[in-house]
């Protein structure tokens, strides 16, 4: 077989997944009903086999290595034209040599395999049981030859196909979320055990910890450089303050009363300002548990409506701080006498921030592909 293609993508791809077997294994079926359940496009391998091929298999004529080089090949096309725009796939494809496997992973690295496992009698009785399909019975036992089981290759899951269709398509999708699963909270170890921001120092990459940011761009890393300038700033203002202090104590028998004063002023700045920064960047702590168990649809709704309520507790914050703030510019401070609006002003800052962004996000759920979502196709010959 010729050299395949290079891989397009620089990570390891979660969102993608190969159902695999002979004719009759339930391939198109059941990777239709799993693209569905998870919310990935789903790609008919079948409908990409050249017109020669097609002929060839309807003639009875098994297809030999040289036959099935263009057949993969455009198949990678599409597979990394769904990446490239963002979506999860679910490939209908026999795959049944170690050769086309591995020719696929080349080009979609982390590239999973579910196997649909069936016997030679139940897939005679099915594929015969297929009208107008061009796959004939004849070439059943090819199949079966040609098939190099996958069992023991690394992201392989091997199903009993013979099983309900319920089962076999809750088995697999239960893997797959799994697995995604499992590597995200690896990469997210491995993250946090690197020195520095790497969405400051790796260019146009963000640290994923719970979620996608809400926006990205010149914008996003102006922001992200603001507040992380003002955070450092501000703790090593409260590191200053209050270590000074307790050594002034300490060692001369005295210290200053505004210390703590300001530092609380610091630590209020500090919070809010981390706030607004960690929601942009998609690091703040949610529980998706049970929503994940949703159809994608009413995933959909269920971030739509969570998204809402955040920009109406935050709008609702928001008018909360701007009366305190109305109330602060006649108070100080009983120590240092700073104008106790100063307290206020970063709650108000930050609630405005949140709005927007809520609102960003809530945009985001109908307009990008969900996360943790991915197939793409379905093919029944080989």
């Amino acid at each position: 077989m010729s050299t395949v293609h290079p891989a397009r993508v620089e990570e390891p791809a979660r969102r993608t997944l190969v159902v695999m077997g002979v004719s009759g294994s339930g391939k198109s079926d059941i990777s239709q009903a799993v693209a569905a359940e998870l919310g990935w496009r789903h790609i008919e391998a079948d409908h990409f086999h050249p017109r020669e091929n097609v002929e060839r298999m309807r003639a009875g004529i098994p297809l030999g290595d040289e036959d099935r080089i263009h057949w993969l090949d455009a198949l990678i096309v599409e597979m990394q034209a769904a990446l490239a725009s963002g979506e999860g796939f679910v490939l209908a494809c026999s795959a049944l040599k170690r050769a086309y496997r591995d020719r696929l992973r080349a080009a979609v690295p982390g590239l999973r395999f579910a196997h649909l496992s069936i016997d030679h009698p139940t897939a005679l009785q099915r594929v015969g049981a297929r009208p107008g399909h061009f796959m004939p019975t004849s070439l059943v036992d090819s199949q079966f030859a040609t098939l190099e089981s996958p069992e023991g290759e690394p992201g392989v899951l091997c199903v009993d196909a013979s099983q309900a269709r319920q089962a076999v398509v809750a088995e697999v999708c239960a893997w797959v979320r799994h697995v995604t699963v499992g590597e995200a909270i690896q990469e997210r170890v491995g993250f946090s055990a690197q020195s520095g921001d790497s969405a400051n120092h790796i260019p146009g990459v963000q640290p994923q910890l719970t979620g996608e940011p809400i926006y990205t761009g010149g914008v996003a890393r102006l922001f992200d450089r603001l507040t992380d300038g003002m955070m450092a700033v501000l703790m090593a203002f409260m590191v200053v303050v209050v270590f000074g202090n307790v050594v002034a104590r300490y060692a001369f028998g005295t210290g200053w009363a505004g210390a703590e004063e300001l530092s609380r002023l610091a630590f209020v700045w500090l919070v809010f300002v981390g706030v607004a920064s960690s929601m942009r960047r998609g690091e703040l702590m949610r529980f998706s548990m049970i929503r994940d168990r949703f159809p994608h649809l009413a995933r959909r709704l269920v971030d739509s409506a969570s998204w809402l309520l955040v920009a109406i507790a935050s709008a609702l914050s928001t008018l909360g701080a701007w009366n305190q703030v109305q109330f602060g510019w006649s108070n100080s401070s009983p120590v240092v006498g700073y104008p106790v609006v100063l307290a206020m002003v970063p709650v108000l800052a930050c609630m405005a921030v949140l709005v927007l962004l809520a609102l960003v996000q809530l945009v985001n759920v109908w307009r990008r592909p969900e996360e943790l979502a991915s197939p793409l196709a379905n093919v029944t010959a080989d």
